[in-house]
């Protein structure tokens, strides 16, 4: 029932800021009407659940097992406040560290490529993510809470208030307030990320501390000459779902291939062996 419950409202927030984000007075720009690929990432976001639900109905009443005693003993103690402070804190440093490594690691930016394959950025852009991603992402900071002892409607809680600050990130609203990035990440800090030129920056995505930290924060405005798109694949990622599934498995073969024959090349006795089993 809690699972149907945090669907139906992330739903809800799709919708509310779907709408705030394309008022003149609120939005960053004009989005294209009516929205380009409403149907791949409604597929996405049927996707996203249905992980969502592996991880919830699946891995975590493994992971929930897994608690440290003394740690858990110490968590125990605290008031939910407290917990869901710490809950966040805690999520969204190892979200961090992931996202770092999705963009970092061969193989799984290719997997990454589809979420910021998206031209147009607005809330529901938060949904275009490879399943795979998905478990990639969210399972390891419910590892490390479960560890420390958080009781799992506190994880359950903390999992569902990022992803609810995820959309408001990804989100068109044009909020211009530098008091807030000073602690929290806001729209205007998280396009910059999903712009080819500085994608490796603001990684981030509820407190901006650990961009600070690690030296990748930026604070550069957008500019409506700025594209968004995956870096040097803007135009020719693919749009549309089933190709979008299988583009990482496709890229990481032709980059297998081609370490693969690069290697053979550099071998003269290598090329001798291959010619002769062939």
């Amino acid at each position: 029932m809690f699972f149907i419950l945090t669907v139906a409202l992330l739903s809800a927030v799709y919708l509310v800021v779907g709408y705030l984000e394309r008022r003149p007075a609120l939005r960053f720009r004009v989005l294209t009407t009516p929205r380009p690929y409403l149907a791949t990432d409604i597929t996405w976001y049927g996707v996203a659940a249905a992980a969502t639900a592996l991880s919830v109905f699946v891995f975590r009443p493994v992971l929930s097992a897994a608690s440290i005693a003394p740690l858990a003993d110490r968590i125990g103690d605290l008031q939910l406040a407290a917990k869901l402070l710490l809950g966040l804190v805690v999520f969204d440093f190892v979200s961090f560290l992931v996202h770092m490594g999705l963009h970092r690691s061969d193989v799984l930016w290719n997997l990454h490529k589809v979420h910021h394959s998206t031209l147009e950025l607005d809330g529901f852009a938060t949904t275009r993510t490879h399943m795979l991603e998905n478990l990639v992402r969210f399972v390891p900071g419910q590892l490390v809470l479960f560890l420390i002892g958080m009781p799992a409607p506190t994880v359950a809680l903390t999992v569902g208030l990022a992803a609810i600050y995820g959309v408001s990130n990804h989100s068109n609203l044009d909020i211009r307030a530098p008091w807030i990035e000073t602690i929290l990440v806001t729209p205007r800090l998280h396009r910059r990320h999903h712009v080819p030129a500085t994608t490796q920056n603001n990684y981030a995505t509820i407190f901006t501390i650990w961009d600070r930290l690690f030296g990748t924060l930026v604070r550069t405005d957008t500019t409506n000459d700025d594209r968004y798109g995956v870096p040097g694949e803007i135009d020719t990622y693919p749009q549309h779902f089933t190709q979008a599934v299988r583009e990482p498995f496709r890229q990481i073969h032709q980059q297998r291939t081609a370490k693969s024959t690069a290697h053979v090349g550099a071998d003269p006795d290598r090329v001798s062996e291959t010619t002769a089993v062939r």
